[in-house]
């Protein structure tokens, strides 16, 4: 199950909780009001000269060396 961070509408507290369902409806913890999905950036780079584009251009790999 993937964990997902909420914030209250009210009292602005900061939770995490573990979710089956993401339209899952979550109370805070200390009010007991509705609170919502905080959504963050993904942790996910992609690093590199370019990967597809540069790699393999339009006529497939390059040959090393081989003439």
């Amino acid at each position: 199950m993937p964990l997902f961070t909420f914030q209250c509408k009210t009292c602005l507290t900061r939770f995490e909780r573990l979710c089956s369902d993401y339209r899952e409806q979550m109370r805070c913890p200390q009010c007991g009001r509705a609170a919502e999905r905080v959504y963050r950036p993904s942790r996910f780079v992609l690093k590199g000269s370019g990967f597809h584009s540069t790699d393999y251009g339009r006529y497939g790999p390059r040959s090393r060396g081989k003439a």
